[in-house]
């Protein structure tokens, strides 16, 4: 099995946008998802995700730091409500269906910050597997017949771990 960490972490100055939404604010949100363990705290205080559905079925998705009233995370997947959603306390698994194959976004934060941690592509379904120390997300392959009109034996699927911060 294909074993790979994930550890990217983008530059955290301002938002960060994917294809961005001018009007992403103004976009209802649709879930909000608390990324750490204190629950005596205002939701609205924490670090956490947001779902938003802009132009009625587009999703973008915000990640808040604790504290902060405007998100260091802004992500328009271009797709509609996923097919899939995964949360793990501060991580974010998102599988949206797409033309030729389904879009997967796995978010989480690491030291209190949000990030895009892998885009990937897929025609089966990702599986999340919690632990006590990490998310790992399984993505199966997506592969294509060839000139012959036959699959290839597919290759393995790839696995991100992704450690959990309580």
């Amino acid at each position: 099995m294909d074993l790979r960490t994930v550890g990217l972490v983008l530059p955290l100055v301002g938002p960060i946008c994917a294809q961005p939404n001018p009007n992403w604010k103004a976009c209802p949100v649709i879930a909000t998802l608390p990324a750490d363990m204190n629950w005596t705290e205002p939701l609205e205080e924490r670090r956490r995700f947001q779902l938003r559905q802009c132009e009625g079925h587009i999703v973008v998705v915000t990640g808040f730091e604790k504290g902060k009233v405007e998100p260091s995370l802004v992500f328009d997947t271009s797709d509609g409500y996923p097919r899939y959603l995964g949360h793990v306390f501060n991580v974010l698994v998102f599988q949206s269906m797409g033309g030729a194959s389904d879009h997967g976004y796995i978010f989480a934060f690491r030291q209190g910050k949000p990030y895009l941690a892998q885009k990937t592509a897929t025609k089966g379904h990702i599986e999340v597997k919690p632990s006590e120390e990490s998310v790992t997300v399984v993505v199966p392959p997506t592969t294509y017949p060839g000139l012959d009109g036959r699959f290839p034996p597919p290759p393995p699927p790839k696995v991100y771990k992704v450690p959990i911060e309580y």
